[in-house]
């Protein structure tokens, strides 16, 4: 039967929200507002696009993206992460409505953006490298390592040979908010130094991600030597495990970082968690030290990308809290 569909983006996510909600609820069971809202609402770095697929008043289609900026060398380009693609499962076929909406979102986001990223899902990610010119930017590889023995298994004996420990001068200092003015030093000292493209994060977007997301309850610290300020950290908390979902240090001083995993690894020992948690892509600045620290590489996923100006081809650094989803 055929049926009238209307197609928009917008950037108003209060006044399609109760309808963007329920289309998750249809195709998902539970909805996680917090989420939504956390996603959506308040981005230091700018306002979403939303690209909006209605049946009458009823939101059946939806291709979204937020604000994110990237940086390598000293260079800021701006960037948005397509978030919670999704089609309602009695239009998917006969319609089209994906593929109207890649186009009609990529039309008008890239008036205002450098590029485009996506952890997409399988399904999703065929169908941007082959119809929209997206491609495979790289792999993200996820590392954990055991912190607690259990067992006679080969992750149980490793966590008896590296257990991490703690570092004399080295503090992780817990904070409820990153103050602006601590980390701006931080920020600014990884921004020139870094040689491989990166998702750029200012404290206020920390803060509005991490911080002060209700949805996930991410702990940060301060990493701190003998007072000083040298780099930041951002922990969650899963089951038995403990994921760094982000972390910078000065100049990407890998002595630092290694200190700073090891203490990390202490950490979660002492909490009861059984293993610690990151993500590296390969070749990134700090994957040699992980494997020198007994991570184990567990599994690895696509990171897409769809560029309208050229980028540093250096390679990337992924961390999880990059992802939409963690």
């Amino acid at each position: 039967m055929k049926i009238n569909l209307s197609y928009e983006c917008t950037s108003d996510y209060e006044i399609n929200r109760a309808e963007i909600l329920d289309l998750h609820e249809r195709n998902h069971g539970s909805v996680p507002t917090d989420r939504y809202d956390s996603h959506y609402m308040d981005n230091p770095f700018g306002e979403p696009l939303m690209g909006l697929c209605f049946h009458k008043t009823k939101i059946v289609g939806q291709e979204n993206y937020i604000k994110h900026d990237l940086a390598c060398g000293g260079r800021i380009c701006k960037g948005a992460l397509g978030v919670d693609s999704l089609v309602d499962a009695d239009y998917r076929l006969f319609y089209g409505i994906f593929g109207k909406l890649c186009k009609l979102t990529i039309g008008e986001i890239k008036k205002n953006v450098d590029v485009l990223c996506a952890f997409a899902n399988e399904e999703s990610k065929k169908y941007y490298l082959k119809y929209f010119k997206w491609q495979v930017a790289t792999k993200v590889q996820v590392y954990k390592k055991a912190t607690k023995y259990t067992g006679l298994t080969r992750e149980g004996l490793l966590s008896l040979v590296r257990p991490g420990k703690l570092h004399q001068g080295l503090i992780f200092e817990k904070v409820n908010l990153f103050d602006p003015d601590v980390l701006k030093p931080v920020i600014e000292d990884c921004l020139s130094a870094s040689d491989q493209l990166y998702f750029y994060k200012t404290p206020a977007f920390l803060n509005w991600k991490f911080l002060s997301n209700k949805h996930y309850g991410v702990t940060g610290y301060y990493i701190k030597y003998k007072g000083d300020v040298i780099g930041y950290c951002a922990t969650h908390d899963k089951g038995f495990e403990k994921k760094i979902v982000d972390i910078q240090l000065k100049r990407n001083d890998i002595k630092w970082f290694e200190k700073a995993i090891s203490t990390l690894s202490c950490i979660a020992r002492k909490e009861g968690l059984r293993r610690l948690v990151i993500y590296a892509t390969p070749d990134c600045w700090y994957e040699n030290a992980l494997k020198k620290h007994l991570f184990i590489k567990r599994w690895d996923f696509d990171f897409i990308t769809r560029t309208f100006k050229p980028l540093p081809d250096t390679g990337w650094i992924i961390h999880i809290g990059d992802l939409d989803v963690f």
